[in-house]
């Protein structure tokens, strides 16, 4: 049943991702994509492996429900972050639009520890606001930079 329901949220944020007007370059997606599933992937690995503040449990559904998450959710929802973030013309709307992703990935990350797939011992919730908050930000920075040099010389931006 949670793998059923990881499975079917994976697979309308994803269809969700397809529809939407596209602002992002495809370089841009795949980079963007790359480094969210790469810091998730890290995030994972450390506080699980190494810290052992999170677990998850050695059943086959849980382990690929959160395998799909790392891989397709997590970063789906952050590069929908940055074309949404684009949008934002006033300080007022970005600082929204960040506030309101860093809710969202914390909620999805709790979702996944009330549904027994990543279960957080000794944590306390200002750590994940902490992790989505320094993740978004660095996604911001590398999208600012990378936009310069793909765009270099172009008279549109």
């Amino acid at each position: 049943m949670t793998l059923f329901l990881f499975a079917t949220l994976n697979l309308i944020v994803l269809f969700l991702f397809l529809r939407m007007k596209k602002r992002l370059h495809v370089l841009e997606i795949i980079l963007y994509w790359l480094i969210a599933s790469y810091l998730f992937q890290n995030y994972s690995a450390l506080f699980y492996m190494n810290f052992k503040t999170l677990v998850i449990p050695e059943k086959l559904s849980y382990e690929f429900s959160h395998f799909l998450n790392r891989i397709l959710l997590y970063p789906v929802v952050m590069v929908t972050f940055l074309q949404v973030y684009l949008t934002s013309k006033s300080y007022i709307t970005k600082t929204l639009t960040v506030t309101s992703y860093i809710l969202l990935l914390g909620i999805v990350e709790w979702i996944e520890h009330l549904t027994d797939v990543l279960i957080h011992k000794n944590w306390h919730l200002w750590w994940s606001l902490a992790f989505w908050t320094i993740s978004l930000l660095l996604l911001i920075g590398v999208m600012s930079i990378f936009r310069k040099m793909l765009f270099k010389g172009a008279h549109h931006l």
